[in-house]
């Protein structure tokens, strides 16, 4: 089949939007497309929660893409999206490296807050995905807003220069796309799974979730070549997280 990645001369920007993702799913907007937006009323996470993006000039991004279903595993293309983003940050800002990470599945986190959310939303058509993703980053703000004290922060400590944040854009783009490419290489996969253990908030972490319904506590084994999280219990058990229920925790 033929792939549509995102395309550097389909990028938008809006002043103002209720949520990036919802724009870019209309069916006039072509796939290989991306949007990043000054304002968003109405983002949205993960379920039934709302993504709130915070201080000045926070990054609010969504790509329309189209893969096929047979070739790669949806949780692990929403972990490679996450890793595009942290090799991202990385690169602009390589002071982050000593404290900046991926909380599995989807997340960005600086020490053991939020600054950053990734939602992949997907449609199954004939053998094919058709993918809208959308990541929400806050890069630097004067304060957080007192519910959120306790799980978001930003990620500078100091605002962004001029024209970062497109440079930031240009060179995520490319990096999604590297990624997509990468997951068809299965040599290629385990090589960046490796990274993104290494880049793990829960490598070696003890949580507790909701399992088979019951709760299970154990200690993160690493994630597979689906992308799914690896526990081992209390028990002895050897078992499986396609994602967090609004249960999980580190201990």
């Amino acid at each position: 089949m033929q792939y549509r990645l995102l395309k550097p001369e389909l990028g938008h920007r809006l002043q103002s939007v209720n949520s990036t993702n919802e724009w870019i799913r209309n069916p006039e907007v072509p796939f290989g497309s991306w949007v990043i937006a000054e304002e968003q009323t109405a983002g949205k996470g993960r379920g039934q929660n709302l993504w709130q993006s915070l201080g000045e000039e926070p990054l609010i991004f969504s790509g329309k893409i189209r893969i096929s279903a047979a070739e790669i595993s949806l949780p692990l293309l929403s972990i490679f999206i996450s890793s595009a983003l942290l090799k991202t940050i990385f690169y602009f800002f390589p002071e982050r490296e000593v404290d900046t990470t991926i909380k599995w599945p989807n997340d960005i986190y600086k020490n053991e807050k939020k600054v950053a959310g990734i939602l992949v939303q997907s449609e199954f058509i004939n053998g094919v995905y058709d993918v809208v993703f959308g990541i929400g980053l806050n890069f630097f703000g004067q304060s957080v807003p007192e519910d959120l004290k306790e799980k978001a922060t930003f990620l500078c400590d100091s605002q962004i220069g001029e024209g970062d944040l497109e440079r930031f854009v240009n060179h995520l783009v490319i990096g999604i796309n590297q990624a997509v490419i990468t997951l068809l290489d299965q040599s290629q996969v385990l090589k960046d799974l490796v990274w993104i253990e290494d880049h793990s908030l829960l490598k070696n972490k003890v949580i507790e979730t909701e399992w088979d319904e019951r709760i299970v506590r154990g200690r993160v084994l690493g994630i597979d070549e689906l992308g799914f999280l690896l526990i081992m219990t209390e028990t002895g058990q050897k078992i499986e997280l396609m994602d967090t229920s609004p249960k999980f925790r580190m201990i």
